[in-house]
């Protein structure tokens, strides 16, 4: 159960990750250098590259992968409330309904 926990976190992770990016390529910056090479881009890959150290880490502990790509699902329910929250976006009614038809797929996989 651990293992989940930890998966689940790491997707989060992934998630603040992709808002970070976001909000580094709206930002203005002094070069094309430094649009890649700013600290946020940095920790954001940095996460990236962490989750995918917790993925393999929890496959390996029986993580199974057909649970690893139902998991990971949970990327489509985390940005856009993450969006909402940290960037002010709107969630429209469609991206709703696929959130919860997400969260019941979800819910009947591991049933």
């Amino acid at each position: 159960m651990k293992y989940y926990i930890l998966v689940i976190t790491g997707i989060f992770a992934c998630s603040l990750s992709q808002l970070m990016l976001k909000k580094s390529a709206n930002a203005e910056h002094k070069s094309c250098f430094y649009e890649v090479m700013n600290p946020l881009v940095l920790l954001a890959y940095t996460i990236f590259f962490c989750s995918l150290l917790i993925n393999i880490w929890a496959m390996s502990n029986g993580v199974q992968l057909k649970e690893m790509a139902i998991l990971e699902s949970l990327g489509y329910v985390f940005v856009p409330i993450l969006s909402v929250v940290s960037l002010e976006e709107q969630v429209s009614k469609r991206e709703m309904l696929g959130i919860l038809l997400i969260m019941i797929g979800i819910i009947i996989f591991f049933q």
